[in-house]
């Protein structure tokens, strides 16, 4: 049962974080549009708005990918809380950034959600890794002390 809400919650992150991609892209073929630039940025409003979405795009993949390998070696209890970290993260700093009157101390707290995300990850990663040692050691040792 635990199990099975967790999954969910992994699944539904993964789906909310594709929609925050989505919208940050909408937002800036929008601003692109309204403003008839297709490369560069010709207001504030329209490269905040870009700065929004490359930030997102910069930091999200990695930090999902970790996710990805962690779950598919039955580490939710990692990659669940790294995944709704990441989500509050990036939708405080995303809200911060666009804005034209930025909060800078959102921003803050956005990136540093996002960075604990990342933390969280590579401690999930440690653990793996540590857990596929100490099998294999555990492993080794009965084979050399029982005789076959």
């Amino acid at each position: 049962m635990l199990r099975t809400a967790l999954e969910s919650i992994y699944i539904f992150s993964v789906i909310y974080l594709v929609l925050i991609y989505y919208k940050l892209c909408k937002n800036v073929i929008f601003l692109r549009r309204k403003s008839k630039t297709t490369i560069g940025y010709k207001n504030k409003k329209l490269e905040r708005a870009v700065r929004a979405h490359s930030n997102f795009c910069e930091t999200v993949p990695f930090i999902l990918l970790i996710s990805f390998i962690l779950y598919f070696n039955n580490l939710l209890f990692f990659c669940v809380p790294m995944l709704i970290i990441l989500i509050f993260g990036r939708t405080i700093h995303a809200r911060a950034i666009s804005n034209l009157n930025e909060k800078l101390e959102e921003r803050r707290i956005g990136m540093k959600l996002t960075f604990y995300s990342l933390y969280l990850g590579l401690a999930g990663l440690i653990f793996y890794i540590s857990q596929l040692i100490y099998f294999s050691l555990q492993a080794s040792i009965n084979t050399t002390i029982l005789p076959q």
